[in-house]
């Protein structure tokens, strides 16, 4: 399908995005770390705008463009608090359900019903995307063995205690809702307009508003903005171009297609942080060898990158490859049911 290299490359592009983000800003607070990629995508976007101009659009544009706006504002926001509030590992796993409310809103908005096979697609999509998550060793509380004889299904139930008792948890499920939402405004958005005109204008509004709000209520100086030309340059870039694949995978599918597919950026993710953090902890190694003066002998090969959640030498299984499988298969489907 012509659509799915655009939406695999936004996947890919987004997860990027995320990996960038935390390794490269990583150590500033959230209101800072979403300032940065916002502020340094505006030239490439308002470029783009210049060169192609902005044509008479009609008002149903309008609407869709100045509704998603405020949607991704809360959206980003409310994801920066979230995690603030609460663990990544207790939050992150509820956004997996955005392709649900994608299909929901897609409905309700515009009037586009999936076929039955596309539908089975996204829930395998969404539970892929909850065993990846939910899986992990990072939910794995220390100590309670109960839930490490309890095994998996420990683990994928654990979440749905967390949604109980974490409000951070329950943040994370309404900015799943948010951006549902706000996928299928974009989608309204290119109904009218070419993707670099949709794309171009959104951000054009969106990154001034963004900015102005983080400034006013983030403490965001204008001067932060720039103490970091390189990693800003970088993560601009970066926001840009995902930003373009979005709205070009969006403009040749349904919205609830595209981010069935793109919900793969969770899978290129992990292989992003795994293999960062391996080259990290071959470097500090390395250093931490020679500083020891140790004798020689083997060393042993490093284990998959889990935290170390419990006594005993047995390693977590963190429901990657299951995820993973699960995912791509549900992708699969998506693209042979459109």
């Amino acid at each position: 399908m012509s659509w799915t290299l655009p939406a695999l490359l936004a996947a890919l592009l987004a997860a990027l995005d995320a990996t960038l983000l935390r390794r490269l800003a990583g150590d500033l607070p959230p209101a800072r770390m979403v300032a940065y990629p916002v502020f340094w995508s505006l030239p490439p976007f308002l470029a783009l705008l210049a060169a192609r101009g902005v044509p008479d659009l009609p008002a149903p544009f309008w609407l869709a463009t100045l509704g998603a706006v405020p949607v991704n504002m809360a959206g980003h926001l409310l994801t920066a608090w979230a995690v603030r509030l609460a663990p990544v590992s207790r939050t992150v796993p509820y956004l997996c359900f955005s392709p649900v409310f994608v299909v929901m809103h897609e409905y309700l908005l515009l009037g586009v019903a999936p076929r039955p096979a596309g539908v089975a697609g996204v829930l395998l999509v969404v539970a892929g995307s909850w065993v990846l998550n939910a899986g992990g060793a990072g939910n794995h509380v220390p100590g309670h063995g109960g839930d490490r004889c309890s095994g998996v299904v420990a683990r994928l139930l654990r979440p749905f205690r967390t949604l109980a008792a974490e409000r951070g948890a329950r943040t994370m499920l309404g900015v799943a809702l948010l951006w549902g939402l706000g996928s299928v405004l974009n989608r309204q958005m290119v109904l009218h307009a070419t993707p670099a005109v949709a794309g171009g204008v959104f951000f054009a509004i969106y990154g001034p508003v963004m900015l102005a709000a983080l400034m006013l209520f983030g403490g965001v100086r204008p001067h932060m903005l720039v103490d970091r030309p390189l990693r800003g340059a970088a993560m601009g870039a970066v926001l840009f171009l995902a930003a373009y694949a979005h709205f070009t995978a969006m403009s040749l599918t349904t919205a609830a297609n595209m981010i069935a597919v793109k919900r793969l950026d969770g899978v290129f993710a992990v292989l992003f942080d795994r293999l960062s953090d391996r080259l990290v902890i071959r470097a500090k190694g390395r250093g931490s060898v020679r500083r020891a003066d140790l004798p020689a002998a083997p060393i042993a090969p490093i284990a998959p990158i889990t935290p170390a959640a419990g006594t005993g030498w047995r390693p977590v299984r963190d429901g990657r490859l299951p995820g993973a499988a699960l995912m791509a298969a549900g992708a699969a489907l998506v693209v042979l049911a459109s």
